[in-house]
């Protein structure tokens, strides 16, 4: 589904990342793992077009995000980033903000929104809440959330439990999990954690070591 071929990464003009390939396949979890600087939250953000990649190739069902136009493509394959990032307005506000767009391709419900909220453990009342008032890992939870609304193809998650608590992390594992199989999608994983990379995912590829193909 998701082919990156020999891409390489480069911030500052310092290249962070060179060869970088993986395939990632329809129902998988793939977790990034590596030191702090390998350049792992850069490749993220180059896979999903916000950094143009020094070298290399990026291919969604063997088409290029030009191919697919940029904001399709956008949608389809999605960044979570590890500080959440909420805007002004409600809970609900925020779970909106992304179906104002034709590229969503489908309109906000909110039976699927609290669905969501309640199985990452955020009470549905919590719609009508200021979300920057809410704790930094509620508005992580609240991304999650409003990413996975949308239906995306990939997943692209940049330490999504950073800021949980054990039950939360435990609850965020289960549900990513059983979403990417049901809906056939893909996720390319940030962690630091090899326990969590080693139980959730699949299978691992360290940023750290020479062989970087997948």
């Amino acid at each position: 589904m998701l082919d990156i071929n020999n891409l390489a990464v480069m911030a500052g003009g310092i290249t962070l990342v060179r060869g970088f390939s993986v395939y990632l396949k329809r129902g998988e979890l793939v977790a990034l793992a590596g030191p702090s600087g390998s350049g792992k939250t850069t490749l993220l953000r180059t896979i999903a077009g916000l950094v143009d990649p020094a070298e290399g190739q990026i291919l969604l069902d063997d088409r290029t995000p030009e191919q697919h136009e940029w904001p399709r493509f956008r949608r389809r394959v999605i960044l979570v980033q590890q500080r959440p990032t909420v805007f002004e307005g409600s809970v609900e506000d925020n779970l909106k903000r992304p179906f104002r767009y034709r590229s969503a391709g489908k309109a906000y419900s909110r039976d699927d929104a609290v669905r969501l909220l309640e199985t990452f453990l955020i009470e549905p009342e919590r719609l009508t809440q200021e979300a920057r008032s809410l704790s930094e890992g509620q508005q992580q939870r609240i991304c999650l959330v409003r990413a996975l609304l949308l239906e995306p193809d990939v997943l692209l998650l940049d330490e999504p439990t950073s800021a949980l608590d054990a039950s939360a992390i435990e609850a965020v594992e289960s549900l990513l999990r059983e979403e990417v199989t049901r809906r056939k999608a893909g996720a390319l994983i940030v962690t630091h954690d090899e326990q969590q990379a080693d139980r959730w995912c699949d299978r691992t590829i360290h940023l750290d070591r020479e062989d970087r193909n997948a």
